[in-house]
C-alpha cells in the first residue's frame, strides 16, 4: 500500500531539538538582561511572552492538529498585538517607556518567527490564511510601538527579512509536501488504470473460454450428450478461475495495494499457454534465450500481450488449426510473436485490448504490431528493450 513519504524521525527530532534550544537560549537571555523587569512594560512584556511561550513550546514538540494549531497562532498574534497597542497608550501617557528598545524582548519575536514558519508549514488553510499577516504584523510593529527613529526602523527592517525567510521556508515545505502527495496520487491513478487494463484481460481471456465451451457443447450436444458434461465441468472452473482473478483485483482496488502473484519470470506465460484450450486446434511454445531472467515488469506485459492475442483467436480464428507462441530472449531485447492459421473475420466493434496494450508498450519504448500473416491467419508481435524505458507495474 502506498503511504505518504515523511521525513525521517531523526531528522524532526533534531530540528524540534534545535528551535527549543533558540527559544531557550532567548528567553535565558531576556531574564538575564532584566528586559521583562523594566519599568512600565514588566507586566505587559510578561504577558505576550508568556501566551507565546504557551504555544510556541506544544507546537514544536506536539504535532497537534492543522486547525488548533493556526487558530493558536492566531490568538497568539493578537495577544502580541494588544500588548503593542497597550505599550503605545502608556507611552503616549507619560510612561517611563522613553526608547524603543524597552518594548520588546529577544524571545517573543524569536517565538512568533517560529510560530510564523511552522503555521506556513502546517497549519489549517483557513487559520494560516489568517495567522499569517498576523504574526507579520505582531513582529514587525512591536519596535515601532514606542517611537519611530532610525534605530527602531532597522530593527523592524531585520526582522521584517527574518520573518520573510522564516514564512518563506514554512511554505516551500508545504508546496513541497502538496507536490508530493499530488505525486502520490497520480501513481495511485496510473496502478488503478494498471488494474483495469489487466481486469479487461483476464476477463475477456476466461469469458471467451466460457462462451466457445458453451457453443461446443450446444453443438454435439444432440449427437454425443457424454461431451456436454466434460463442457459443463471445464465451463465450471473456468468461471470460478475467473471470479478469482476479478475479486483479487477487485479487492486490490479498493485496498490500493499493489499485490504481485504473478509467478515470476516467464512461468506465467507458460502457464497460460499450457492452460489455453481452443477448440479443434493445438497451442504450441517455444522459448530461446534466458527466458527465466526476465524482468518482472518485461514478463508482465509479454504475459498481457499473449493473453490477448489468445483471446482474439478463441474469438476471431474460425477453423483454426495452430496457434503458436514464441518467445525470444536476449541481453538487450525480448520479442513474442504469436501466429495462427485461422479465417479472421471482421468483428463487430474497434475493441480495446490491442489498443491500450499498444499504449503501454509504446510508454516503455517497445513495439506492438498485429496483421494478417504472411500466408495466412493472424500475426502479433512484441518486442521490447531491457530494461524497459519505463518501469510497468
Amino acid at each position: 500500500m502506498l503511504r505518504p513519504l515523511r521525513a525521517p524521525a531523526a531528522g524532526r527530532f533534531a530540528v524540534g531539538a534545535l528551535l527549543l534550544c533558540l527559544l531557550g537560549a532567548a528567553l535565558l537571555i531576556d531574564i538575564d538582561a532584566g528586559t521583562l523587569r523594566g519599568q512600565g512594560a514588566g507586566v505587559t512584556l510578561i504577558l505576550s511572552t508568556a501566551a507565546a511561550a504557551a504555544v510556541v513550546f506544544p507546537a514544536v514538540v506536539i504535532r497537534s492538529s492543522p486547525a488548533v494549531l493556526a487558530w493558536a497562532a492566531c490568538g497568539v498574534a493578537l495577544v502580541s498585538l494588544a500588548c503593542s497597542l497597550g505599550l503605545r497608550v502608556a507611552a503616549s501617557g507619560g510612561s517611563v517607556l522613553d526608547q524603543a528598545s524597552d518594548a520588546y524582548t529577544l524571545f517573543e519575536p524569536t517565538a512568533l518567527m517560529v510560530l510564523l514558519h511552522v503555521t506556513a508549514r502546517r497549519g489549517s488553510p483557513a487559520g494560516t490564511a489568517v495567522a499569517l499577516p498576523l504574526l507579520m504584523a505582531a513582529v514587525i510593529l512591536r519596535p515601532l510601538v514606542i517611537e519611530v527613529d532610525e534605530g527602531s526602523s532597522v530593527v523592524a527592517l531585520v526582522l521584517t527579512l527574518v520573518a520573510g525567510g522564516a514564512l518563506a521556508s514554512g511554505l516551500t515545505v508545504r508546496l513541497v509536501a502538496a507536490s508530493r502527495r499530488q505525486r502520490e496520487e497520480r501513481i495511485r491513478l496510473e496502478q488503478r488504470l494498471g488494474f483495469a487494463r489487466d481486469l479487461h484481460d483476464f476477463v475477456a481471456h476466461h469469458i471467451s473460454g466460457i462462451v466457445l465451451q458453451a457453443q461446443g457443447a450446444r453443438a454435439v450436444a444432440a449427437r454425443k450428450p457424454q461431451a456436454v458434461g466434460d463442457a459443463l465441468e471445464l465451463i465450471e472452473a473456468t468461471g470460478a478461475e475467473a471470479l478469482t482473478a476479478m475479486r483479487r483485483m477487485v479487492g486490490a482496488l479498493r485496498e490500493d495495494a499493489v499485490p504481485d502473484t504473478r509467478a515470476p519470470g516467464t512461468d506465467a506465460v507458460r502457464a497460460l499457454v499450457a492452460g489455453c484450450r481452443l477448440p479443434g486446434a493445438r497451442v504450441g511454445f517455444t522459448e530461446t534465450g534466458p527466458a527465466d531472467g526476465l524482468p518482472a515488469d518485461a514478463a508482465h506485459l509479454v504475459e498481457r500481450v499473449v493473453m490477448e492475442a489468445l483471446t482474439n483467436i478463441r474469438k476471431h480464428a474460425h477453423d483454426c488449426t495452430t496457434a503458436h507462441v514464441r518467445l525470444d530472449v536476449s541481453r538487450r531485447r525480448v520479442t513474442a510473436r504469436i501466429t495462427d492459421d485461422g479465417h479472421h473475420r471482421p468483428s463487430g466493434g474497434t475493441g480495446y485490448g490491442l489498443r491500450g496494450l499498444r499504449e503501454v508498450t509504446a510508454a516503455a519504448g517497445g513495439t506492438l504490431t498485429a496483421g494478417p500473416g504472411p500466408e495466412a491467419g493472424w500475426h502479433v508481435a512484441l518486442e521490447l528493450p531491457l530494461p524497459l524505458r519505463q518501469v510497468l507495474r
